[in-house]
């Protein structure tokens, strides 16, 4: 089995499709497009940018921005204004992190045992939220 050892192994252009399921909205959300992982601030700059599809509403486009950087055994990553946000050990085809954002939690999934083809599922809650949101990556 083929796994991701180091930072660099995410370079380049990702096509993505994501499935959010809102509890709290009792709703579904699907989203695609694309992530680009290219070297600057340190590592990697994250960019992403994919069409959101929200029942009753027009599509919309969103964006989001992280920084990935080399750190022990893995990846640090951190929000665009480079607050902390979680950490990836590589070279495991399953890992594991949490991320707390009071008042609500964060917990993330990764799978990486079909690389180049990975996932991610992002299990929130708290009194604001409550949604499980699934990525998967395909490198293009």
């Amino acid at each position: 089995m083929s796994l991701p050892t180091g930072l660099t192994d995410f370079e380049g252009r990702w096509a993505l499709t994501r499935l959010i399921r809102d509890e709290r909205a009792g709703q579904v959300v699907q989203a695609d497009g694309e992530a680009e992982l290219r070297p600057g601030s340190g590592g990697l700059i994250y960019d992403e940018t994919v069409t959101l599809r929200i029942p009753g509403q027009p599509e919309m486009t969103g964006t989001r921005r992280y920084f990935w950087r080399a750190a022990e055994g893995g990846i640090a990553i951190y929000f665009d204004d480079d607050r902390y946000f979680h950490a990836l050990t590589l070279g495991r085809p399953h890992e594991k992190d949490h991320h707390d954002c009071p008042p609500d939690s964060y917990d993330a999934e990764y799978d990486f045992t079909g690389w180049p083809r990975w996932s991610v599922r992002w299990t929130v809650s708290g009194p604001r939220k409550s949604y499980e949101m699934e990525t998967e990556f395909t490198r293009r």
